[in-house]
């Protein structure tokens, strides 16, 4: 992503702290070999901001739950790719399932193509503020996420898998819930 270079030019990288007013959305990439990365954003009007990021692997769903939990943040919801809602033969029940139990919110990030998602993710970039710290990992993937290159053709090809793509992936489904996000509660008030 060039974007990378314009945020940092405008300043878009750098100390942000968490707004408790605001709610803070947990937008997840499943793993277990490869990584689990979890991206933390809030959302002011249009503005993102990504005030944590949390990559790691051989770690379980109740162990992340435990210490987002531990942060004293003003929780939203969790989003879920699609393989989130899927059963685990050895468990019989889905990681949505198991995040449900332990308290969390959750929804499915929805189904879209990659190139699409990375359509969304470019449209979104100039409206985020990444905290240079919690979230210097994320910075990195997006700076090293890269496609296949045809050696015959030069032609790009499909993003290539590799240990920068898990934090590109949940990037990418954090730009396609963008407009989602929500500090409401749910509750609706009856007009007075």
């Amino acid at each position: 992503f060039d974007e990378v270079a314009s945020a940092e030019k405008e300043g878009r990288i750098r100390d942000v702290p968490a707004d408790s007013i605001l709610k803070t959305h947990a937008v997840w990439d499943l793993g277990w070999n490869d990584s689990m990365s979890i991206i933390l954003v809030q959302r002011s009007a249009s503005e993102l901001r990504i005030i944590d990021y949390i990559e790691d692997n051989h770690r379980t769903l109740d162990d992340y739950v435990r210490q987002l939990k531990a942060m004293p943040l003003n929780w939203g919801t969790h989003y879920l790719p699609h393989d989130g809602f899927a059963k685990d033969f050895k468990t019989g029940k889905s990681a949505q399932e198991i995040l449900e139990a332990m308290g969390c919110t959750v929804e499915q990030t929805p189904n879209m193509a990659i190139e699409e998602g990375i359509r969304a993710a470019r449209m979104v970039f100039n409206r985020v503020y990444f905290d240079k710290t919690k979230a210097s990992r994320l910075i990195e993937c997006l700076k090293r996420y890269r496609r296949y290159i045809n050696k015959q053709t030069n032609e790009a090809g499909a993003p290539l898998h590799d240990e920068y793509s898990h934090g590109a992936d949940a990037w990418r489904y954090a730009c396609i819930v963008a407009d989602s996000l929500s500090n409401s509660n749910g509750v609706v008030k009856p007009i007075a």
